[in-house]
C-alpha cells in the first residue's frame, strides 16, 4: 500500500503542472496544484477510499505531516486555538489589523512568522510579543526542501530565530515551537527538533484558506466552524501572509482579486471567533499549549 502512495505522490507531484494565474479551478485542483502533500493525502480520502485503506492513509498522513487528529495535540475539548502563519504582513495593514481584532476580542494566537518576511514588518512581531501572543519559528526562506537536510533546515529556524530575536529586541530569544514549511514531517526533522529542545506546532485541520479570496472567505469560516463542531474544537491556521506558490508565475499579494491578497483575513478571523463563541467554544492561550504528543 505504501509503494502505491509513494507511486501517486511521485505522479503528482513530478507530473506536468500547469499553475492557474488569477482563475481557480475546481478545489481538487488547486490543491494537487499547490503540492502540499498533506492537502494530496486528503484528496485520496475524497475521492478514492476503494483504492487506499482509509485509516492507514490517515495514519500515514500523521506521519508525514503536521496535520493530526485533535486526540493525538493538547488541545481540550471545547477549546479552539488559532495560528497565523506566513506573515508578518504589512501590505494593507494586514497583520496590524488582524492584531487589532485579536485585542479587541481578547484572543491570543500562534503566529508562525517567516524569517523572510519579518524583514518587511520588524515592529509588528514585537507587538506580537506585547500583545501576549506566541511566536513560532516558521523558517527563513520558507522552502520544504530544506527539511530533507539537517543541516539546510537547522539554518532555516536558526536564521529565523535570529530574525525575530532582532525584531523583539532580545538577542538570547528563541523559539519554542516549529511549524515546518508546507507542513511536511521528515526523518531530518524529527532528529533535529530534539536536538535543538523545540517542539512541533501542529494543526488538526487545513482549511485551504491559501486559496480563498475577499470574495469568498466565508466559506473558509463555514467549513473551519464546521469541523470544530464535528471534532468538539481544533487547531486552526489562517496565513495572513501567502507566500508564492511552487511554480506560480504571476504573484502579486497586492492584487485584490487574487488570493496572494489577504487583506480580508482579519474579517475573517473577527467572524470565526465571534460564531464560534456563539456555539460556545472557548479560546485556548497558546502559551498553555504543551505540544504535539506525537511529536
Amino acid at each position: 500500500m505504501y509503494v502505491a502512495v509513494a507511486l501517486e505522490v511521485k505522479r503528482i507531484m513530478c507530473g506536468p503542472i500547469c499553475f492557474p494565474t488569477r482563475q481557480c479551478g475546481d478545489r481538487s485542483e488547486r490543491e494537487l496544484l499547490h503540492g502540499r502533500l498533506s492537502v494530496i493525502l486528503e484528496t485520496w480520502l475524497e475521492t478514492k477510499p476503494s483504492q487506499i485503506d482509509v485509516y492507514s492513509l490517515q495514519k500515514l498522513r500523521a506521519r508525514c505531516t503536521i496535520w493530526h487528529s485533535i486526540e493525538a495535540v493538547g488541545v481540550s475539548s471545547g477549546e479552539i486555538l488559532l495560528s497565523f502563519d506566513d506573515g508578518p504582513n504589512p501590505i494593507d495593514d494586514t497583520t496590524a489589523r488582524l492584531l487589532d481584532i485579536l485585542g479587541q476580542e481578547s484572543v491570543r494566537g500562534a503566529f508562525c512568522v517567516c524569517g523572510k518576511s519579518i524583514g518587511d514588518a520588524p515592529e509588528l512581531v514585537d507587538r506580537m510579543m506585547t500583545d501576549g501572543h506566541l511566536l513560532v519559528n516558521h523558517s527563513y526562506w520558507h522552502q520544504p526542501f530544506a527539511l530533507f537536510s539537517e543541516k539546510s533546515l537547522e539554518k532555516e529556524i536558526d536564521d529565523c530565530d535570529a530574525a525575530i530575536a532582532g525584531a523583539v529586541h532580545s538577542p538570547s530569544f528563541k523559539s519554542q515551537f516549529f511549524r515546518p514549511a508546507c507542513g511536511w514531517r521528515t526523518p531530518a526533522l524529527g532528529r533535529l527538533l530534539p536536538r535543538l529542545q523545540k517542539q512541533l506546532f501542529p494543526i488538526t485541520d487545513f482549511g485551504y484558506d491559501t486559496n480563498m479570496t475577499r470574495h469568498n472567505y466565508a466559506k473558509w469560516v463555514d467549513r473551519t466552524l464546521q469541523v470544530a463542531k464535528r471534532d468538539g474544537g481544533g487547531l486552526f491556521v489562517l496565513h495572513d501572509r501567502r507566500l508564492r506558490f511552487w511554480g506560480e508565475r504571476f504573484y502579486n499579494p497586492a492584487d485584490k482579486e487574487s488570493s496572494a491578497y489577504r487583506g480580508w483575513v482579519p474579517d475573517a478571523a473577527a467572524l470565526l471567533i465571534r460564531r464560534c463563541r456563539d456555539e460556545g467554544f472557548r479560546f485556548m492561550d497558546p502559551h498553555t499549549f504543551a505540544g504535539d504528543r506525537r511529536s
